[in-house]
């Protein structure tokens, strides 16, 4: 097994920026941190020197094209370069995807919300899920104004991968890759696993074809993980030979990212706190703890091989 990494990037989510709402999820939830928060990250993440970051969602909280365009702020900042997908936060208006695209067409491969890039030894494909209406059909946005109080509850909301989307990612894992594939969409394909379930635990809730996906990407046997966010948990979950990595949301405890460091024969994702510990100690609620994760949901090892 080789010892030093090949490469690494960094796996963030649920950032929430343009945002100056404070409330209570599982720990409380602290948008107002955020423009200190972001400064820190910035600092650890130059010090770290990952080579992109892979953002998984939620990175604006307000439906407006201008909480969009000062979200696109708040990551430049942070130096790094990045890939963007969007969330249930980013994606509620008609008018969403084209402000998104505006903010972030000079990160973006090409002009779409969902998209494939490859690097180095690996090979990503970013999706974007849809809205489930009560027919059981996908649409880009929500049936009615249920969504206007994410903030405070997402009973009722669920999300999932569009057919067409489905089949693109299909006939992407079928061409030719020296290396491996990963997928990264907002949404877990998994449940958050019992054993971080705790009495008054609010669930955000799986995509609602997640087995499918996962089913897909089983069929290849170079397909190898599905980075997430959205439930505000750290968790792993392996299902054949595809790992669920998810993690938590920056504002709220424990306000971690994580390290994916990309040997020749593995991938380690590590949940890495910030060096400045006193946001966490901020959001934390006694008896939360497990939005941390247990240490198999902090630190996987993925094998390529």
């Amino acid at each position: 097994m080789s010892t030093e990494p090949f490469w690494h990037f960094v796996h963030l989510s649920d950032p929430h920026l343009s945002s100056t709402h404070d409330g209570v999820w599982n720990s409380r939830f602290l948008c107002t941190m955020m423009p200190d928060l972001m400064a820190r990250l910035g600092e650890d993440l130059r010090a770290l020197r990952p080579e992109f970051l892979l953002v998984t969602g939620d990175i604006v909280s307000v439906k407006t094209r201008e909480g969009m365009l000062a979200a696109r702020d708040g990551l430049e900042v942070l130096g790094i370069p990045y890939y963007p997908l969007g969330g249930n936060h980013d994606f509620v208006l008609p008018e969403s995807r084209e402000w998104f695209l505006e903010a972030f067409a000079h990160r973006l491969p090409e002009r779409n919300t969902f998209y494939g890039f490859e690097h180095r030894n690996l090979r990503f494909h970013v999706l974007d899920a849809w809205w489930e209406w009560s027919g059981g059909e996908l649409r880009p946005v929500p049936q009615d104004k249920s969504a206007d109080e994410m903030d405070e509850d997402l009973k009722g909301l669920h999300w999932g991968i569009p057919e067409d989307q489905l089949v693109w990612l299909e006939n992407r894992l079928s061409r030719p890759f020296a290396g491996w594939d990963v997928v990264a969409v907002h949404y877990p394909a998994m449940r958050v696993p019992d054993r971080l379930r705790f009495e008054g635990f609010r669930d955000g809730g799986r995509l609602v074809n997640g087995a499918g996906l996962l089913a897909l990407m089983n069929r290849f046997s170079r397909a190898r993980a599905v980075f997430s966010g959205h439930v505000h948990v750290h968790f792993t979950e392996t299902v054949g030979h595809v790992t669920q990595v998810t993690t938590g949301s920056l504002p709220e405890y424990p306000s971690e990212y994580r390290v994916v460091r990309v040997f020749e024969d593995r991938m380690e994702a590590v949940a890495t706190p910030l060096s400045d510990p006193s946001f966490a100690a901020r959001s934390f609620l006694p008896g939360r703890e497990l939005t941390a994760g247990q240490p198999q949901d902090r630190s996987v090892v993925i094998p390529l091989k």
